[in-house]
């Protein structure tokens, strides 16, 4: 008994000291964030003091010193989120986890991220004098001066990633997967075809050629087959984005204020980009400080120059200008070559390059990337598609230049007032971005940059063109100066909600905007006489949660179904709904039933036509969000006849099927008693770590759930795909929400989904997620004494 005790004994003691062993080593892994260190190739001693959020404030001497420290510092809190990112955009997830990750990875090597960076640095990068070049470099050798002496992060001990060195392509991949995230056309264009070929032109103008959104423009100063293969290709990237270790964007809110309209007197940017959640947070703040060069901003892993930001002298914001700046076309194979393709009277040898992808516990697998005139083709990256005639070439803005997105950036960075920033911005190609402006000096501007190419007026670029003719081609660009764009409008507001901008005198952008409810709220709540904004009264509005727009759905929905038609469950469900005035707090009720009852009235009208594949695909696109207003209200449509059934369907039975549907799976989901139908017991937000899935340890990385108010389309757009869970878990948000007014843009506000630090067990992974869900906030700190004052540390870099 006596042994079996000191067994015991000895047991408990190797599990204490194992246990304190790794804590201890856990604990030694944190960011230093007080200390001593030799960067050797400094010019000068560098300081970095860190406020009480973890937020680095850097003071240098000189740009290359500034830059030099903030790669080492960057990636000391980042380094694993630069490892996946580049990793992801290189197609080399599979040899970290293996044959789930070969699909994503032969879909990123088709994109040909890497060969676009050789491209762009051959280029962009030729003059090694330029600042922006010299700040690139000095960036890249801090995060290389770290992977080679700093501590290595635990995500790549415990998923077996080997430390190499950071290189310039790095960070232009990197700069291509973000844009590649903001293409809306990979999502619509596959489902837009298959309608308008498989179902015919009432079916297509029912659901996508409806505008109902023409009131709220921004404005400005004056083939079957083929359908059905990248419908397939665009079921499986919906799949994939969902499941990508780095989050896409999706849109975003900004607006400015002027000056004539805030107790300060002068101006106010608010701006919150919506991008899918994930842990750690998208966005890395720095405080980036020296005699040439001074930027508070939010950075993407592996890049030196903030993407959000603003100066002593202004600021500026950003949303997805959701321009189509991509298309499809439908290649012809030569059926006696089937290495080319039709071209006008001559058949076109298609251009082929061998990549080889290395696949963790597996053989290595060799694929061709092959390439037309038009653009790489897609379907040589996914199982089903890569043998189907007639493939698919995607001809891509961002493939026809090389990048000026660092160039931009770093100029963006220097801005001191709006002539700057026009010149700043032009030159940017894709993706399409909405730059917003304020600055001290009173004014505000908006510019929506990007390439604009000339489509032929027959070409619909919201179907698949044809490669065959030529006469589908794009035939040159736009002029900066046609890019909708305003300076100092009259009515003293300017803002983007990822709506349609008006025109400059030659026509709409076509492109992939989202419905007008978001635009119509923030209309509704800053196109009024109020003339003393503040931060506070600001921020009331980038956190509201109200719908407009949602109310007269429901009004639409009942207004021809009389009470006798209704059974008990459906009054009462109208007697909840019609009493709804659109808010989506957490223990509102309608919301809850409102998504359920929508998402039933799209699959009892639509499932039958589209099939299972192409209506999960079409649920959450932007045309149907678009549409849906004038769509309730189309009576004679065809899409609310089931083809499946000889009796023609109208529109109140369906309605009243979905209805009756949506109350049953209430009451199974939540139970009879309706004040427990919160909206808060349903609609939650967890950001995930890319480690999250590993059992058992998994859950110390990710972050949630937490219940959160708003919901899709409202300006705090908290948005998730409806399926028949009745469970809303938050796809993707406000990846930020900052506010800063010009009369003290020293005191800057934001707040982050989660935290500024990557690394799990730092109190700042995660001190900002209930902050955040609450609507609360914190200051962006550019003020040498007010830093001092709640600092948390102070680490000195010497030569």
């Amino acid at each position: 008994m006596k042994f079996l005790k000191k067994v015991f004994l000895t047991i408990c003691i190797l599990i204490l000291i194992l246990s304190i062993s790794i804590f201890v080593y856990l604990q030694y892994l944190k960011p230093s964030y007080s200390s001593e260190l030799k960067l050797p190739e400094l010019k000068a001693p560098v300081d970095v003091i860190y406020d009480d959020y973890a937020i680095p404030h850097i003071y240098a001497q000189n740009e290359e010193d500034l830059f030099y420290a903030f790669g080492y510092v960057h990636a000391q809190d980042r380094l694993f989120q630069m490892e996946i990112l580049r990793r992801l955009a290189d197609g080399r997830l599979s040899e970290l986890f293996g044959q789930p990750a070969l699909e994503s990875d032969k879909f990123f090597r088709t994109l040909s991220f890497r060969e676009h960076a050789k491209l762009t640095i051959a280029t962009t990068y030729k003059d090694p004098n330029s600042p922006f070049v010299k700040a690139a470099k000095a960036y890249v050798k801090g995060i290389n001066h770290f992977i080679k002496n700093g501590k290595t992060p635990i995500e790549f001990t415990l998923a077996g990633i080997p430390k190499t060195e950071y290189t310039l392509e790095d960070m232009e991949i990197i700069v291509g997967y973000m844009g590649y995230t903001f293409v809306g056309a990979f999502s619509a264009e596959a489902v837009s075809t298959d309608i308008i070929t498989r179902l015919g032109s009432d079916y297509f103008n029912d659901v996508l050629a409806a505008w109902p959104d023409s009131l709220y423009k921004i404005p400005v100063q004056k083939a079957s087959l083929a359908a059905q293969n990248l419908a397939i290709i665009s079921n499986k990237l919906q799949k994939m984005n969902s499941d990508l270790v780095f989050p896409p964007f999706h849109g975003s809110n900004g607006w400015v204020i002027s000056g004539k309209k805030t107790k300060s007197g002068k101006p106010i940017l608010a701006n919150d980009t919506h991008i899918a959640f994930s842990q750690p947070s998208v966005w890395y703040e720095a405080h980036l400080e020296c005699p040439t060069f001074k930027t508070y901003g939010n950075f993407l892993a592996g890049t030196p120059v903030p993407a959000l930001g603003h100066n002593d002298f202004g600021g500026w914001g950003l949303t997805m200008f959701e321009n189509d700046d991509a298309d499809f076309f439908k290649e012809t194979l030569n059926p006696n070559n089937a290495n080319q393709v039709k071209y006008k009277d001559t058949w076109e040898d298609i251009s082929t390059r061998k990549e080889t992808i290395k696949v963790k516990d597996k053989p290595d697998v060799a694929f061709e990337v092959k390439k037309t005139r038009h653009g790489y083709l897609l379907n040589g990256a996914f199982k089903n598609v890569q043998n189907i005639k007639d493939p698919i070439a995607l001809w891509w803005v961002f493939h026809q230049f090389p990048s000026q997105h660092l160039n931009v950036f770093y100029n963006v960075c220097k801005s001191k007032n709006v002539k700057d920033m026009s010149l700043a911005v032009a030159p940017l190609t894709s993706p399409g971005l909405n730059f917003m402006w304020g600055d001290t000096q009173g004014n505000i501007g908006w510019w929506a940059a990007g390439k604009l190419p000339i489509r032929p007026k027959h070409v619909n670029p919201q179907l698949i063109l044809d490669g065959s003719t030529g006469l589908d081609d794009p035939q040159g660009w736009y002029d900066f100066s046609l890019n909708p764009q305003i300076v100092n409008p009259e009515n003293g507001v300017l803002y983007s909600a990822n709506n349609q901008p008006d025109d400059m005198g030659n026509g709409l952008v076509p492109g992939y905007y989202v419905p007008s409810n978001r635009a119509k709220r923030i209309e509704e709540l800053l196109f009024t006489t109020k003339n003393d904004w503040t931060e506070e009264s600001v921020r009331n509005v980038i956190n509201d949660v109200k719908s407009s727009t949602y109310p007269a759905m429901i009004k639409t929905i009942f207004e021809d179904l009389k009470d006798n038609d209704l059974k008990k469950e459906g009054r009462d469900l109208k007697t909840l709904l019609m009493n709804w005035d659109g808010a989506h707090n957490l223990d509102d009720i309608p919301p809850t039933i409102f998504y359920r009852l929508l998402y039933n009235i799209y699959k009892q009208g639509l499932l039958d036509e589209l099939g299972p594949e192409v209506f999960n695909a079409f649920e959450h696109n932007f045309a149907l969000k678009r549409a849906t207003s004038t769509f309730l209200k189309n009576t004679d449509s065809k899409w609310w006849d089931n083809v499946h059934t000889p009796q023609k369907e109208t529109k109140n039975q369906v309605f009243l099927k979905a209805l009756e549907t949506t109350s049953s799976e209430l009451v199974a989901q939540l139970g009879n008693d309706k004040t427990k139908w919160q909206w808060g017991k349903v609609h939650s937000i967890e950001h995930k770590h890319p480690l999250g899935i590993i059992p058992v340890i998994g859950k110390w990385f990710n972050v949630g759930p937490i219940a959160v108010m708003g919901g899709r389309e409202t300006i705090n757009n908290l948005d998730f795909s409806m399926d028949s869970t009745g469970m809303y878990k938050v796809t993707y948000g406000p990846a930020l929400r900052r506010i800063i007014d010009f009369g003290n843009p020293s005191l800057a506000q934001s707040v982050n989904p989660t935290g500024q630090s990557g690394y799990f067990m730092s109190k700042h992974y995660n001190d900002q997620a209930e902050m955040f869900a609450k609507g609360g906030k914190r200051a962006e700190l550019t003020n040498k004494k007010a830093i001092e004052n709640v600092a948390i540390g102070k680490l000195i870099l010497k030569p």
